[in-house]
């Protein structure tokens, strides 16, 4: 309960600045009018997977801004009451860095109401779909765990969240699978927590991918789990991150 909280305290925080709700409402409606142009044009309209997509790429971009959630704080001069608290200094850190997917489900409605107005195809919702977004962020929430983590190495890391965005949907196979990048995608699928509900989301009838789902997910978390104990202790020695 303790978490929970520290995690709808940090949530609402997040959702208050106009940089991230509008962030996640640009990038979800600018993709979703970028697809629905061509799919006019060629007189698809009725593709399913238009408002999909926008979804996953909108609750992505926002999931890249925890990039630089914990140089933020640093920032602030808060970090510090941060991990020195009675709850364990990962828990916090958790606490910290998840409302930047969470706040990206958000996308999702968004994209589902731009499709009912634009007449787009949307009547593929189902708890099967919601299951898979679902997937989609616990998977975003992992790769979170430890980019943020990792850009603590940098005091820009605001500057370069754009480097974590575009290259990784396109190995998850968020823009097709064209011939030239089938093996780097299916090397993704192993390496890459989202590209299973990725690939879920977006082919419809195909099963999901556990094994590749549950690796790279371990993978992501032992990495994230290594990386933040180096920080603690860092810190811990030094007083300073």
């Amino acid at each position: 309960m303790r978490f929970l909280r520290l995690f709808w305290f940090h949530l609402r925080l997040y959702s208050k600045d106009q940089y991230f709700f509008w962030l996640t409402v640009t990038s979800t409606i600018s993709i979703f009018l970028m697809q629905y142009v061509v799919a006019f044009a060629n007189h698809q309209t009725g593709d399913t997977t238009i408002w999909l997509r926008s979804g996953v790429f909108g609750l992505w971009s926002s999931a890249t801004t925890a990039a630089g959630s914990i140089t933020f704080q640093r920032f602030q001069g808060t970090l510090k009451y941060l991990v020195n608290s009675r709850t364990d200094e990962r828990i916090s850190l958790a606490a910290l860095v998840m409302p930047a997917a969470s706040f990206g489900l958000l996308s999702f409605p968004i994209a589902f109401l731009m499709a009912v107005l634009t007449q787009t195809g949307h009547s593929n919702l189902s708890w099967a779909i919601v299951g898979n977004m679902v997937g989609l962020w616990c998977g975003a929430v992992i790769m979170d765990l430890f980019i943020s983590s990792f850009f603590v190495l940098t005091r820009n890391a605001l500057v370069y969240e754009g480097l974590v965005t575009i290259p990784i949907l396109v190995l998850s196979g968020l823009f097709g699978t064209p011939a030239i990048f089938r093996p780097l995608i299916a090397i993704g699928q192993w390496i890459i927590p989202i590209a299973a509900p990725v690939n879920r989301l977006l082919n419809n009838g195909s099963n999901f991918l556990w094994v590749q789902f549950i690796t790279s997910s371990v993978l992501w978390i032992v990495l994230a789990w290594r990386l933040s104990g180096r920080l603690i202790q860092t810190y811990r020695k030094q007083g300073v991150l």
